[in-house]
């Protein structure tokens, strides 16, 4: 007689997986399917920071750092679609995967993503670039998280990947320590595309988390310097503000 069948364990709680039938049954178990299925919330179109009541109440569609340069902008507006705030439980979710060295979360963000892009009704990108990290953080780490995330969103939503668009050129340390507007300054020239970009493409800018946006808008400037008209830009995780 075979042995039985061990069940699969959440990705999040480790939690064994029985005959899981919600959206994400192969991945998280009912409880944590739950807190993903509780994070609706509105949020800025361009950086995914969520609005509160008293914007959303005047039909305010970006948040007060984002409301300026999306009036001022000539080519098409930044957009950005997140799962979830950087909150517990979901801030350890990418510990596992970016400091636990645990690649099957990887699979599971990379899912979680490609779902909610599809659900937010913007138009999916033809191409996706996961924000890159430098030589020496690739070498001391062994993987580039975002890159790891981004092979996973790209099967899921049927997208190729291309890690060699868009590299970073110098390692400048630790920011936390840094406010939006110094770590803006402090990542000036810090990444460059690698080729020039049509401007018929759609770029998917994948990360696995937004803290400031500073990354993110230098990662915007370096593809739009290349030719890049209109970008979406997609994480896992936003830090409120």
């Amino acid at each position: 007689m075979g042995a039985a069948m061990v069940p699969g364990r959440c990705m999040a709680c480790q939690t064994p997986l029985h005959k899981q039938t919600h959206g994400f049954g192969s991945f998280v178990c009912t409880n944590c399917q739950a807190m993903i299925d509780h994070l609706e919330t509105v949020r800025c179109k361009r950086c995914a920071l969520t609005l509160g009541p008293r914007l959303q109440a005047f039909g305010w569609t970006h948040c007060r750092h984002c409301k300026p340069a999306v009036e001022n902008s000539t080519p098409a507006p930044l957009e950005c679609v997140v799962c979830s705030d950087y909150v517990a439980p979901f801030d350890q979710w990418i510990a596992l995967l970016k400091y636990g060295n645990n690649h099957g979360m990887a699979r599971f963000l990379g899912y979680w993503l490609g779902s909610r892009v599809m659900e937010s009704g913007m138009a999916l990108p033809d191409v996706l670039v996961p924000v890159p990290v430098s030589p020496d953080k690739l070498k001391q780490r062994g993987y580039n998280q975002a890159a790891l995330i981004a092979r996973h969103l790209g099967r899921h939503i049927d997208r190729p990947v291309r890690n060699d668009w868009l590299i970073k050129t110098q390692e400048l340390g630790a920011q936390a320590a840094l406010g939006r507007e110094e770590r803006l300054q402090n990542l000036q020239g810090a990444f460059r595309a690698t080729r020039c970009i049509p401007k018929n493409i759609r770029i998917g800018l994948v990360d696995d988390v937004i803290t400031t946006g500073a990354t993110i808008q230098s990662c915007e400037a370096a593809l739009r310097k290349a030719g890049a008209e209109t970008i979406l830009t997609m994480a896992v995780c936003r830090t409120p503000e």
